[in-house]
């Protein structure tokens, strides 16, 4: 592995950099499995939370939940230091991931893509190479493929990327989550290519959080996986300027800027052998890394460049 693709992985960005919590993540423990473990239990996902109160099934989560203070974080707790500062308020501890509580109060409500972070951030911290990666798991549920983010981490006695699925709970299936099989995993740029080629099956059945969004879905979990390589972990409702213009409709796109995403998709097969082609887009293509979100793009009509549309 080249010597400048793992020092660029060891690096963070503003939302895996430790911060004041460098030294309380090296003290975790160092075996990746534990650690994943522990990552995991801090946390409940809104889903399982939101289907406990309705369900009388499932009362396990909503006997013990003071549902009054209900409240996914993913809009809060964009960082790892945030969610850290929280666990620790929540906890009254300095070091809330070793008591690892049974009570969901003293837990997170976060996704995948929030617990990916953390994980990856106290890895980072570690000296371990790692990078968050958005694409789609098929094995959540039987009759959907969600978008998911998971964990790489670099294992240096083996020379290679190991998959780590750092949220989901899974016992049921073949594989190890802590390191699966490439294939297990639905990658976003294999997911684009193949809409591109209409050979992606029960593509209706891909969805971004709860809803398919057409094959938007695909072009925003490429560009979220294409800024996690880059340290740039950006949520659910940021998005590259030009897509907020399309939303669900990727029709009314040019052409151009259609191969522009193909060519990327391709690149992104294979990020360690095309990192040099990949880092020179990410540093000069302004389109792929200019961003918003819901909160900012009152004003984007006006700053569109309209070159990017029919």
């Amino acid at each position: 592995m080249d010597k400048k693709i793992l020092e660029h992985y060891l690096e963070t960005g503003m939302y895996t950099n430790a911060g004041p919590y460098q030294d309380l993540y090296k003290s975790l423990p160092d075996d990746l499995y534990e650690l994943r473990e522990i990552v995991n239990k801090q946390h409940i996902h809104k889903m399982s939370l939101y289907r406990s109160f309705l369900s009388k099934n499932d009362n396990k989560i909503n006997l013990k939940y003071k549902w009054q203070n209900y409240r996914c974080l993913d809009d809060v707790l964009l960082t790892a230091p945030a969610m850290t500062a929280e666990l620790i308020r929540l906890n009254g501890s300095k070091n809330p991931f070793l008591e690892n509580s049974q009570d969901p109060n003293k837990k997170l409500i976060i996704t995948c893509r929030y617990v990916s972070v953390l994980y990856a951030s106290i890895l980072k911290a570690k000296g371990i190479p790692c990078r968050c990666r958005s694409g789609f798991a098929p094995y959540i549920y039987d009759d959907r493929v969600v978008d998911h983010w998971i964990v790489q981490y670099y294992d240096k006695n083996f020379n290679k990327w190991v998959n780590v699925d750092s949220q989901a709970n899974i016992k049921s299936k073949k594989f190890n989550v802590c390191n699966f099989p490439k294939h297990a995993f639905i990658w976003a740029a294999d997911a684009w290519l193949l809409m591109r080629k209409n050979k992606l099956e029960n593509k209706e059945t891909y969805l971004n959080g709860t809803k398919h969004f057409g094959d938007a879905t695909f072009a925003w979990s490429l560009l979220m996986d294409f800024h996690a390589l880059f340290h740039d972990e950006i949520n659910y409702v940021t998005l590259p300027v030009f897509l907020w213009e399309c939303q669900d409709d990727l029709s009314k796109l040019k052409k151009t800027t259609l191969k522009e995403l193909d060519r990327l998709a391709k690149l992104m097969q294979n990020v360690d052998e095309n990192f040099d082609e990949l880092k020179n887009i990410w540093e000069t293509n302004k389109k792929f890394r200019s961003v918003a979100s819901s909160l900012n793009n009152s004003y984007l009509h006006l700053e569109l460049d309209k070159k990017d549309f029919d």
